[in-house]
C-alpha cells in the first residue's frame, strides 16, 4: 500500500476504523483493509517495521513500568516514593490506572520519529568513528545511540536459532529507549532526554553508568561484538 506511514497515524493516531474512510482517500481494497487494518493487532502484526509501530509497543512498555513503580510504592510506604519516569506523555490515577485522556501518544511518536531520523550512520559516525568503515551499515540507518549497531543486524542476530546471546525477556530485536541522563534529577523520558540505542547497551548501561562513559568505554567493543556474531551467522549462509 502507498502512503503507509500516513495510513497508520490515521488508523493508531486518529483512531479511524471505516473501510471507506480508507477506501475514498487511499483506494484500499476492502481485502486488505480487513486482513491488515481492521484489528489493531492486525496492524502490529503486518507493519512492525514502520516506525509507528515501535512507537506504539514502546508507549506501552513505559506505561507498564510506570505502573510497576506505582505498586513497588504501594507495598513499600516507608521507603521514598519512585518518580515516574513516563509521565511527560502518561499519567497513573490513585489506583495506578494509566489515564486514557491524558495519554499522549501522537507527541510521543512524534519524538520517536524524530529521534530515528537523527540517528542515521551519516549523522552519529563522528561521535561513533568505529562505524565509518563498515559496509554493513549504510548512512541512513538509523543506529544505536551508544554503540552504532542497527535494527536490521539486530533482528537478524535475534532471528538466528543458534544465536547463543539471545534474551530471555524477549527483547533484542529492536531498538529500546533508554534515558541518557538516569541521574535522580532528571530520571524521566523526555524529548531532550530519550534516545533509541540496542537491548545490549541499554542493558548494559542501566542506570549506572553515563551515556558518555557509555560511548567512551563500552560503545566500540559493543558494535565490535555484535558485528563478529552476525558475520558468522552470514558465513553459515
Amino acid at each position: 500500500m502507498d502512503n503507509i506511514s500516513q495510513i497508520l497515524e490515521d488508523r493508531i493516531i486518529n483512531g479511524v476504523k471505516h473501510f471507506d474512510f480508507y477506501k475514498d482517500k487511499y483506494k484500499i481494497s476492502k481485502e486488505d483493509f480487513n486482513s491488515k487494518l481492521k484489528n489493531l493487532k492486525e496492524v502490529k502484526s503486518h507493519y512492525s517495521n514502520e516506525i509507528i509501530i515501535k512507537a506504539f509497543k514502546l508507549f506501552d512498555s513505559k506505561i507498564i513500568a510506570d505502573k510497576k513503580i506505582f505498586e513497588w510504592n504501594k507495598k513499600n510506604p516507608q521507603e521514598i516514593a519512585k518518580i515516574y519516569s513516563f509521565s511527560a506523555y502518561s499519567r497513573l490515577d490513585e489506583n495506578g490506572k494509566s489515564i486514557k485522556t491524558i495519554e499522549d501518544f501522537r507527541r510521543f511518536y512524534l519524538d520517536i520519529k524524530k529521534q530515528y531520523y537523527s540517528q542515521t550512520k551519516s549523522q552519529l559516525q563522528n561521535d561513533l568513528p568505529w562505524i565509518v568503515e563498515n559496509s554493513h551499515i549504510k548512512q541512513i540507518d538509523c543506529v544505536c545511540y551508544y554503540c552504532g549497531i542497527d535494527e536490521q543486524i539486530l533482528s537478524e542476530l535475534y532471528n538466528d536459532q543458534k544465536y547463543t546471546c539471545k534474551t530471555k525477556r524477549n527483547r533484542g530485536a529492536w531498538f529500546e529507549l533508554d534515558r541518557r541522563d538516569s541521574s535522580i534529577e532528571n530520571n524521566v523520558y523526555s524529548k531532550d532526554n530519550m534516545v533509541l540505542c540496542c537491548y545490549f547497551c541499554n542493558n548494559h548501561k542501566s542506570d549506572v553508568i553515563s551515556s558518555y562513559d557509555m560511548r567512551g568505554f563500552f560503545g566500540e567493543q559493543m558494535f565490535l561484538f555484535l558485528i563478529d556474531k552476525y558475520e558468522s551467522i552470514i558465513k553459515t549462509k
